[in-house]
């Protein structure tokens, strides 16, 4: 019976430590509590996957495209953060070959502050009974943030005689390439035929 009155001890003193805190080691795991959310992200509303291929870029081909047009030019609105940019440009001295012009894609990465810069500057009023101007139209470009989301960037500012500020361009001249796509543009033989004469 002794025996007995001690196993019945001991497993009382076992069951009295295992209810408490002290003396076991581990200590309570805290209860999970509302998880931190992270900071939302500012959504800019009408961006797009960048594209050099929308059907209203490819306008200067004169022939019908299957793909869906891009956006149109916009104002850089608050809260987006690009990092990257997409341009395209014609490469137009090379003429047309076997019915196709050279339609070049780059993708540049770096600082973006000299180019959002250089479209942030004012354009002059323009007096167009005084002054005209003939110039090259410049690059489409898209602006794009790390989403790989992007917007086409606005026009360039432009001088008082129309004279575009290049400011934002060469910024973007100056930014290393990483990727740079060559895609041959069918036209239209009319648009061959203003290429040959």
């Amino acid at each position: 019976m002794d025996s007995f009155k001690v196993l019945v001890g001991v497993a009382a003193i076992a069951l009295l430590s295992g209810c408490s805190d002290t003396g076991s080691g581990t200590e309570p795991s805290p209860s999970p509590g509302p998880s931190a959310s992270p900071e939302p992200q500012e959504t800019v509303p009408g961006l797009t996957e960048p594209t050099c291929l929308a059907a209203n870029l490819l306008s200067f081909s004169q022939l019908p495209q299957s793909t869906p047009n891009a956006p149109d030019p916009m104002p850089i609105p608050a809260g987006f953060e690009p990092t990257r940019v997409v341009t395209c440009d014609g490469d137009w001295d090379a003429g047309v070959v076997n019915h196709t012009v050279t339609w070049v894609e780059e993708h540049r990465t770096g600082n973006l502050e000299a180019v959002l810069a250089g479209y942030a500057l004012p354009s002059e009023p323009r007096d167009q009974q005084t002054c005209t101007v003939d110039q090259r139209a410049p690059p489409i470009v898209w602006l794009v943030d790390d989403s790989n989301m992007g917007m086409r960037a606005p026009e360039l500012p432009t001088g008082e005689c129309g004279a575009y500020k290049w400011d934002a361009i060469t910024a973007i001249h100056d930014l290393p390439v990483t990727e740079r796509i060559v895609h041959q543009i069918p036209v239209a033989p009319e648009v061959e035929a203003r290429w040959e004469q």
